[in-house]
């Protein structure tokens, strides 16, 4: 499935990558089986632990270069101009869009709950941060084609958050996929993050109430199963607005 998805890609990178991948996810399997039955239970166990789901990251630190801007920085997205730290912020937010759950089944919607026999899902263990290392690679390769701009948020209302943390401000809420990628990423409940294409105008004016509403609307519409707020009254007046 693996050689199916990037095997036939025209550049070499892309190819070289989910082998190396594979290789070392694998290995822990590998290892065990030679081992045999007769091995520590802890050290098996720790084997397992350390299998790079995430591409080998962890993703609560990934993607948080020492400048990557927080809920009290300064405004200053210098960073993503350094080749270095953007390759890492841009693979941290990959890996922070694809691996949940929502993403996972909306990728099982396109590919199928099944290939050759096997269960999808049981391969997303897999897919899932090979296809971070791709997208984030390719917003790497065209990043000139993209700028990194926090919004403050100085209405009543607060951004929210989800399950699914990182929005396509280009999807729609069914699964059919984007044509474009641009990412609304909410790092608290006043500033917020967008990866835009250079000509677009989002966030070069002040949030009103109805903006910060309607980018919370989008990410309670996008999640999978929980949204989250620092306000338990617009959280119940956003449920609210979603069963309607």
């Amino acid at each position: 499935m693996i050689e199916e998805f990037f095997g036939k890609h025209p550049s070499e990178s892309p190819k070289a990558m989910p082998k190396q991948f594979m290789a070392t996810y694998l290995f822990p399997t590998g290892l065990r089986k030679q081992l045999g039955r007769n091995a520590d239970p802890k050290f098996l166990s720790a084997l397992e632990g350390d299998r790079p789901r995430t591409g080998g990251l962890s993703p609560e630190n990934r993607g948080r270069p020492a400048r990557f801007p927080t809920a009290d920085a300064s405004g200053s997205v210098d960073f993503y101009s350094d080749s270095e730290q953007a390759a890492s912020f841009l693979h941290g937010i990959c890996v922070q869009y694809t691996r949940t759950k929502q993403t996972i089944e909306a990728a099982i919607d396109v590919i199928g709950s099944e290939f050759n026999g096997c269960d999808v899902r049981r391969l997303m263990g897999a897919l899932s941060p090979l296809m971070a290392m791709a997208v984030g690679q390719s917003l790497f390769i065209d990043r000139g084609k993209f700028k990194l701009v926090l919004i403050d948020n100085a209405s009543d209302t607060p951004f929210i958050t989800a399950d699914q943390p990182v929005v396509n401000l280009q999807a729609g809420y069914t699964r059919k996929p984007p044509e474009k990628f641009e990412l609304f990423y909410p790092l608290s409940p006043k500033k917020a993050m967008l990866l835009l294409e250079t000509s677009s105008q989002r966030g070069e004016f002040p949030l009103s109430g109805v903006s910060v509403n309607s980018y919370n609307m989008m990410m309670a519409k996008n999640s999978y199963e929980q949204i989250f707020s620092n306000s338990e009254e617009y959280l119940n007046s956003i449920k609210g607005a979603i069963r309607c």
